[in-house]
């Protein structure tokens, strides 16, 4: 029986001289040249302010509770199909996670569901573009901005779409992406992005 590889990173044939070049320039944990250059590339290809550069989007995730200042007890919203890591984010910072339905045709959180799971104690929407499919911005911005909600964007598998000509992950107040080896633009194994308006 042949073995069918769950993925497989792409490889050019110039990683070698790039490695080199970093190992030339001395800056390996981050914040070189190459680092310097992927977060430009992010900030025009997105059109956000600020792309930082984070060890995974899971990492990602978690400043983004940090800069949302999630506390324990506060409510976070987020689609009931997701990675364990959308929800870690938040239960690490001692958020009650509030799983809610997905549309059918999309998997993406459903506009009426985050509506009817609001509550008082709510701080936060996270939606999961699924597959890089957009989820309902227009509608999910205006249930956030209604209730003074924060909404942070797992673009996790999006990079490079789009929802009515903005970027996936700059829409909301933060996003991510991830540049994991089973997505579609890789770092080799672990990688991601931050975002904000």
């Amino acid at each position: 029986m042949n073995k069918i590889p769950f993925n497989k990173s792409p490889v050019v044939g110039i990683e070698i001289d790039y490695i080199r070049e970093a190992i030339d320039s001395k800056y390996l944990a981050g914040d070189g040249v190459f680092s310097r250059k992927c977060e430009a590339t992010l900030e025009n290809m997105t059109g956000t302010k600020k792309a930082l550069l984070m060890p995974s989007c899971t990492a990602g995730l978690e400043i983004c509770a940090m800069l949302v200042n999630i506390q324990p007890g506060d409510e976070v919203i987020l689609p009931s199909f997701t990675f364990v890591s959308t929800a870690n984010a938040f239960v690490l910072r001692g958020a009650k996670v509030i799983f809610v339905d997905v549309e059918a045709d999309t998997m993406n959180i459903s506009p009426s569901a985050i509506k009817a799971a609001i509550t008082p104690r709510t701080k936060a929407i996270v939606v999961v573009h699924y597959a890089g499919v957009s989820c309902k911005m227009d509608e999910i911005m205006g249930i956030a901005a209604t209730h003074n909600l924060f909404v942070i964007e797992d673009a996790a598998q999006a990079i490079g779409n789009s929802y009515k000509g903005k970027a996936l992950g700059t829409i909301g107040h933060l996003g991510v992406f991830s540049f994991h080896e089973t997505k579609n633009i890789t770092s080799g194994g672990e990688g991601g992005a931050s975002f904000n308006k």
